[in-house]
């Protein structure tokens, strides 16, 4: 593809308006371990990682704009590396966000695009890139890392698919996170684990769960919530799946998902995990040292650490098939109908973003993982234990849904009642056959 020079000439004039927010994204409050890039060391390297595009020229200033959802601490954060952003960069930008919740987000975005009243460009889930982009809401960014000379190669293949579409892209990565094993280590030098060495198969988590069950004290060896929602992970271990999104085709009754589900309904069945336990309900008792266990996202980790807990991360346990992990994150999205002048302002801000400095701050004061190799070269990174596991984990992602129509539905419909059966004892085989049935009527309205 030939390099595409950037070259602006800015008119208008620019008011700042950073909104204030606050509310709950699935980051919980609390300061990560070991936080210790401020915004004034991230201000020079970062700064000039957004302003080496050629020929840029900024006789006039720009604003632009951006709408998401990140209502919890990790808005805080993020509005502190914006304002960092319009105090240092020399191309006279200026990057306004409006935070909101998630379903005022969605609800308000389609109409705003449709009639230029919306943001310049959006910070949004990955689930979302297939629908806007289908629905013409977005802008193709494919000429994105030519423009800014952006290495591609520095960031996880697995990571940079999200934001593609059908072979184009039309998001740059912000974040990304998988879920992960989360283990207690106090309860695992108590009954005679190695602490370093948490379970890296199906078996061994079996195994270990049960070691780790003391009912005399209160205290059970792995969560196995109803509302968990990502139990495919269990499947695709064993070579199983739910359904191919690209034909619709139903692979819920399967012999590999039959040993998964029975396995799991056996290991529910032995009392390592509550029975009737619900997702919130886990993490509280994983706060408290009654579940030796857990698997969750990276939102947890700044909650453990301000707790102090002695706690380990790894990645999810593998199968017969390997191990996987359902992915999850957000991009960067250029709305449909900007011009080149907010095109290239807004190619300047997804640089800065993309430069070590700030990749490093997002994710050790956020707790989530790294997906730029350089970044994980650092030496801050590579002695922070937990942050370093998360990110290792990273290369196991594999997409649950994201963007499928029938995603919401599927979790909801099929697989909650699926599990909700399975883990309360009811027969494997009839539960099973009802969530077939069940995810047949949806795709075939």
């Amino acid at each position: 593809m030939k390099k595409r020079q950037i070259s602006l000439l800015l008119t208008g004039t620019m008011t700042a308006m950073l909104l204030a927010g606050c509310g709950a994204a699935p980051t919980p409050s609390g300061a990560g371990e070991g936080v210790g890039t401020t915004a004034e060391s991230v201000s020079e390297e970062a700064k000039e990682a957004g302003s080496e595009q050629e020929g840029f020229s900024a006789a006039e200033p720009v604003e632009i704009s951006f709408w998401c959802n990140f209502t919890g601490s990790d808005g805080d954060v993020l509005r502190e590396i914006v304002d960092e952003y319009n105090s240092t960069n020399d191309d006279n930008i200026k990057v306004a966000v409006d935070i909101m919740d998630y379903g005022t987000l969605l609800a308000k975005l389609p109409t705003a695009v449709s009639t230029g009243t919306g943001p310049s460009f959006i910070l949004a889930g990955i689930e979302l890139i297939n629908e806007y982009a289908t629905n013409g809401m977005l802008e193709d960014i494919s000429d994105f890392w030519d423009a800014t000379d952006i290495d591609k190669s520095n960031f996880y293949d697995n990571v940079l698919e999200k934001g593609v579409v059908d072979g184009v892209q039309y998001g740059v990565p912000m974040q990304y996170n998988l879920q992960y094993l989360y283990y207690n280590k106090d309860l695992f030098e108590q009954a005679g684990l190695d602490p370093e060495l948490p379970p890296a198969t199906f078996e061994e988590l079996a195994e270990a769960a049960g070691k780790l069950t003391d009912s005399s004290k209160g205290i059970y060896g792995l969560a196995l919530p109803k509302d968990y929602g990502a139990y495919v992970q269990y499947l695709w271990g064993n070579g199983g799946d739910v359904i191919d999104i690209n034909t619709d085709q139903n692979l819920l009754v399967s012999d590999e998902n039959r040993q998964t589900l029975r396995w799991l309904q056996e290991l529910a069945g032995e009392g390592v995990s509550p029975a009737g336990l619900t997702a919130a309900e886990a993490d509280t008792m994983f706060q408290s040292g009654q579940v030796a266990m857990s698997m969750s996202g990276p939102w947890n980790i700044n909650g453990l650490n301000a707790l102090g807990m002695n706690y380990g991360i790894a990645a999810i346990p593998a199968g017969t098939a390997g191990a996987y992990s359902a992915e999850g994150g957000c991009c960067w999205m250029l709305t449909k109908g900007a011009d080149e002048t907010v095109r290239d302002a807004v190619y300047r801000f997804m640089a800065y973003w993309l430069s070590d400095p700030v990749l490093k701050k997002w994710s050790v004061t956020n707790g989530f993982p790294v997906w730029s190799k350089s970044v994980l070269k650092d030496s801050e990174i590579q002695s922070n234990e937990i942050l370093s596991d998360v990110s290792a984990a990273s290369t196991i992602g594999r997409d649950w849904h994201l963007g499928y129509s029938y995603g919401s539905q599927i979790d909801s419909d099929v697989m909650a009642p699926l599990m909700e059966k399975v883990l309360a004892g009811e027969d494997v085989e009839a539960a099973l056959q009802e969530a077939s049935d069940t995810l047949d009527s949806i795709v075939g309205k």
